[in-house]
This record gives C-alpha cells, structure tokens and sequence, in this order.
C-alpha cells in the first residue's frame, strides 16, 4: 500500500506518580467488537502473539494500531484493528484488565494454561527474588523521577516569574483565533482520544512522533523553558477544537501525566506540539509539509528577570538530568532482571501448545476479516 498501515503509541508510562495508566484509550469499548485480553507471565507470547496478528492484519491492508511497552520498547502492550472493532490488550500487571463483558464481548486467552506447573514451582525461591528485586528497581525509578519533579517545580516557578502574562495572552488568542479559522465545518459528535506519544523506558526518552504525525501537513512547534505556559496553550487548543466540534488527540508527557506534550487535530492534519529536548521528531525528507510554525513563548519573557535568575535556572538543568539519568539506569536494571524471570518461564513453556493456541486465534481473527464470514459481525 502506497500509504502507512500502523501508527505507533505507548497506552502507559513510567512517570513521577509511578506507572500511569491511559488504557481505557486504546480503543472506545462502546465500538469494540471483540476484546482479546491476554494473560500469563513474562515470556508466555504475549507479545508475540499481539505483533504476529498486527502484522498479519496491516498486510492485509487495516489500519493497525500498535501500543508498546514503557518497560521494555521490544514489547506490545495492546493492539486495535479499528475498522474491525478488534483490541487485543495484555491484561496483566501493572496494567491488570479484566472482561467487563464476559462472553459478550471480552474473551480471555490465558497462555499460562501452557507451562509445566511444577517446573516453575522448583524455582520458587528464584523466582520470588527476581520479582522482588524487580519491584524494587521500579519503586527507586520512581523516586528519582519524584526527585526529579521537585527540581523541575522550581525551573517552572523561576520562569514563571518572568512571564509577562498580558503578552502570552495575545500570543495565545491570535493562535487559537488562527486555528478555528483553519478547521473544516465539524461532522459528528466530536471525542478527545488520550495516549503517550513518548516513554521514560530502559531504552531512555523515546517517542513515537514519527508515527503518530505521519499524516500531518501543518505543524505548530511551541518553543520555551518549562514555566512558560506551553502545557497550558496546548490545553486551550484542545479545548477551542473540542468546542468548534472536533475530535482530538491528546499526547500526555511521559514525565508528568497532568501535563501535555502534543494536540492533534485529525480533520485539519494539524498538530500542535512542544519542541524543546526530548520532545524531538524528525519527518521525512518525502513528507508534504504545507506549513511549520514555530511560537517561540520565550518572546513573552522578560529579558531582565531571565538574567537575574539564570544561575539558578542553570542549577536546576544540572540537577534535574541526572536523575531522570538515574531513574533510566533503574528502568535498565529493571529490564535485566525481568529478562532473566522470563527465562525460567520460557523453559518451562510448551510451545507447541502456545503454536496451537496462537494459531486458532490467528484463524479467528482472519475469519474477521473475510465479510461474509465475520466473527465480528456475530458478536
């Protein structure tokens, strides 16, 4: 197909408040058709399973969506066939899900019915540890991080003391009186969809922008130090859309949730989004852009202030770094020890149990997609 069949997201993320969940985003339950929810432990195929059926369906041509875990960016959490009314999520710690509608809509697949019980049980004590130590990791990634925020508070108040509010409030009337001017006449009821376009992970501060904006023509790049309001104007264009009868899609920071990092306008291909480190993209060299407006907040900054308190500032940066650096090594640490709890499921896996399983929900899902077959349309 000549256009991109997946867009890339992350459903949850390791943030200052701990893991932060936006599952209940993956898809609108209220036009699911069927929801696969997989259990079993680590290295069970998961996974593997959501990334064969993924793959399967893009190529067949169905837009596929792909949502990647915080913890490990080599991982699937969830995935959705929307066309299909098909969402399979892995309903497992620390993102746990259960079937609110048994049978009628939600079914459970359970890959622990395929490991040798007593082969695991011989490793009790093994595996008790490896789930303690694991624990553990995360609880101090989440210190560092909360650490982290502290420094970040004060950067955000020193930089809000140099605002000059009058200023910022033109800027942001003239920007959202330019952005319903561009909307097209609303058709629907509109919807705001939220997710993490980025992750704090082992893998350190990434992000799926790429992805997410690959059909995007019109780009707002919102510019400044944290305390200059740009979480703040992201929020007043969802908000002005939202009101003007459009959906959204609201992108969350990975470090503090409360916050947003982007604003995507699907029926204007509009994006509006911070683009100060980390929150960095790239487009491709092929890509139609039709317009890339940069709002730089800092021009409503009085100079004098900045200069008197940017020692301060400056100490705030060489702190704060270190710590979201910490917080990363423990992600890391995290991901070694979980790797080596998955190899004692692994070996006590019976993989050509899980080949069946897999396979009869492959042969389901595909049954779907044939319409005068449809597994969906039954349901």
């Amino acid at each position: 197909m000549k256009k991109e069949t997946c867009r890339y997201f992350f459903a949850g993320g390791n943030t200052v408040f701990g893991f932060h969940s936006l599952f209940d985003y993956i898809a609108d339950l209220e036009q699911c058709n069927w929801r696969l929810i997989i259990k079993g432990g680590p290295g069970t195929g998961k996974s593997t399973l959501m990334k064969k059926i993924g793959a399967l369906m893009a190529e067949r041509g169905f837009y596929t969506e792909l949502f990647f875990c915080s913890s490990d960016n080599e991982s699937l959490d969830g995935l959705s066939v929307p066309s299909l009314g098909l969402v399979m999520v892995d309903g497992t710690a620390p993102h746990t899900i259960d079937a609110s509608l048994p049978g009628a809509r939600d079914e459970i697949i359970n890959l622990g019915d395929c490991w040798d019980t007593e082969a695991l049980r011989r490793h009790r004590r093994e595996i008790a540890e490896l789930i303690r130590q694991n624990s553990g990791l995360f609880v101090q990634a989440y210190q560092y991080l909360k650490e982290a925020s502290v420094v970040l508070e004060k950067t955000r108040y020193l930089m809000a003391e140099a605002i000059d509010y009058a200023g910022l409030s033109k800027m942001t009337s003239g920007l959202l009186t330019e952005t319903v001017a561009a909307l097209p006449p609303a058709e629907g009821v509109p919807h705001e969809r939220r997710l993490f376009a980025g992750a704090i992970s082992p893998q350190g501060l990434v992000n799926f922008y790429p992805s997410i904006l690959q059909d995007i023509s019109s780009f707002y790049l919102l510019t400044g130090d944290a305390g200059a309001g740009k979480s703040f104007l992201l929020d007043q264009i969802r908000h002005t859309a939202l009101q003007a009868g459009h959906s959204v899609e609201v992108y969350h920071c990975a470090f503090d949730p409360r916050r947003i990092d982007a604003v995507v306008i699907p029926a204007s291909k509009t994006a509006f989004l911070k683009a100060t480190y980390p929150h960095s993209f790239t487009v491709s060299p092929a890509k139609a852009v039709h317009t890339q407006t940069t709002v730089a907040l800092s021009r409503c900054a009085r100079v004098h202030v900045l200069r008197n308190t940017a020692a301060e500032r400056a100490e705030c940066h060489d702190r704060f770094w270190p710590l979201v650096g910490k917080a990363v090594e423990m992600l890391r640490r995290a991901k070694r020890i979980h790797d080596q709890l998955e190899a004692y499921y692994i070996q006590a896996m019976d993989f050509d149990e899980v080949a069946q399983k897999q396979a009869a929900i492959i042969s389901k899902v595909l049954c779907s997609t044939t319409p005068e077959r449809s597994v969906l349309a039954q349901k």
